[in-house]
């Protein structure tokens, strides 16, 4: 189970990062357009360390002022996570070794046996952004992996709201069918076989994510070839989509909506797509 919501965290990991704003905030205010009342846009970040983990009072206040949680996906359903599950599986079987050399797949068994008590032998059959994931949790600085997510829906849960989502699971894990099996497979080895560049990376990501720099983040982004290409596919198209779902929703209720964080900003990023759209976005800063 730990495994699966990484793997979930995981998937808008390189969304968060691209950010890019003049007004330094993960929280905004959504209103106007014949809103009854205002919504909340929040921006998240997937992996994060318990004793780094950091709810003020005004994400908490937000909350409790709305009615409904909108997530990209609902990890708290039982149905959702089960059929994470079974999406993970590659259904063509085992494929790595069709794209690393006998020593580099002997160098991923190894780390997968290290980390994980499983080598190729048994996680072969997991899609590529399934053992990605499992990569970031290996390579997190504590065991108390925390969740923005997980977190909100224990207090929707609490305040007895609804909660919706933007998406399904099936379309989030087809995003990646979208990219081309060998390239998966070398972010995978890079990973891997330059550990330690990648954690400290991920460490001034987490940094800049807590000190709200949007532009340290964009920043550390532009550095990492891996997802660049795919910027359109995991942000902008996806960002466009959900407008009009949102639209719907605020105007039903008001809702917290939380997201990757990379998904709020830029001309294609959710603040200014609701500002086209009519509404009031202002950030709510510290």
């Amino acid at each position: 189970m730990r495994m699966m919501k990484a793997f979930i965290y995981s998937l808008v990991l390189s969304s968060f990062l691209l950010m890019s704003s003049a007004q330094a905030s993960l929280l905004w205010k959504i209103s106007g357009n014949d809103l009854e009342q205002p919504s909340y846009l929040f921006g998240t970040i997937h992996l994060i360390c318990g004793g780094q983990f950091h709810m003020d009072d005004r994400i908490e206040n937000a909350v409790s002022e709305t009615d409904t949680l909108m997530l990209e996906i609902d990890l708290t359903d039982t149905a959702t996570m089960m059929r994470l599950q079974q999406l993970m599986v590659n259904p063509q079987g085992p494929y790595l070794q069709e794209h690393l050399s006998e020593s580099q797949l002997s160098s991923v068994d190894e780390f997968f046996i290290e980390n994980f008590g499983a080598g190729v032998a048994q996680l072969g059959v997991l899609k590529p952004m399934a053992l990605h994931s499992m990569v970031l949790v290996a390579g997190m600085p504590c065991t108390d992996i925390k969740s923005y997510e997980v977190v909100l829906s224990e207090m929707a849960g609490e305040q007895e709201m609804a909660i919706t989502e933007l998406e399904t699971v099936e379309f989030q894990m087809s995003l990646f069918d979208n990219i081309p099996l060998q390239e998966q497979v070398e972010w995978l080895w890079t990973m891997i076989d330059e550990e330690g560049e990648a954690q400290a990376q991920m460490a001034a990501m987490v940094d800049a994510y807590l000190d709200e720099d949007l532009e340290a983040l964009l920043a550390l982004m532009k550095d990492d070839p891996q997802f660049s290409e795919y910027f359109e596919l995991l942000l902008d198209d996806r960002n466009v989509n959900w407008v009009a779902p949102i639209r719907e929703q605020i105007h039903a209720q008001s809702t917290f909506i939380a997201v990757g964080a990379g998904h709020l900003p830029g001309e294609m990023g959710m603040i200014e797509l609701l500002r086209e759209a009519g509404y009031e976005v202002e950030a709510i800063a510290r």
